[in-house]
C-alpha cells in the first residue's frame, strides 16, 4: 500500500512523473541502491523501471505499514549506466 498526499504528489509532479509511474517501478523489482536515516527515519534509495522503460530513482520511507514516496527523478547518464550493469549482472 502506498501512502500519498498532496506534498509527495507535488515533488513527483515537478519532476513530470506520475504517481503510477512510480508504483510501476516500484513493483518491477527495483534495486535498493542505499539506506539512510534522515531525521531519525530511515529512507531507501531505489532505481526501477517503469512499465515503458523509463528509468528512475525512487526515494522511500516506511509509515504505519504502508509505503510513502518522498520523491522520484529520472536517472542521469552516471546512475543510468549503474542501473544497467547491476541488472547484467543478475541483480
Amino acid at each position: 500500500m502506498f501512502d500519498w498526499d498532496e506534498n509527495n504528489l507535488r515533488k513527483v509532479r515537478k519532476h513530470r512523473i506520475k504517481r503510477e509511474e512510480v508504483e510501476a517501478a516500484l513493483s518491477n523489482d527495483p534495486i535498493l541502491i542505499y539506506e539512510q536515516e534522515v531525521r531519525g527515519e530511515l529512507r531507501y534509495v531505489y532505481y526501477g523501471e517503469t512499465n515503458k522503460g523509463r528509468l528512475l530513482a525512487i526515494v522511500i520511507t516506511e509509515r504505519q505499514k504502508a509505503i510513502r514516496v518522498i520523491t522520484a527523478y529520472d536517472l542521469d547518464a552516471g546512475q543510468k549506466r549503474e542501473y544497467l550493469e547491476r541488472r547484467m549482472q543478475g541483480e
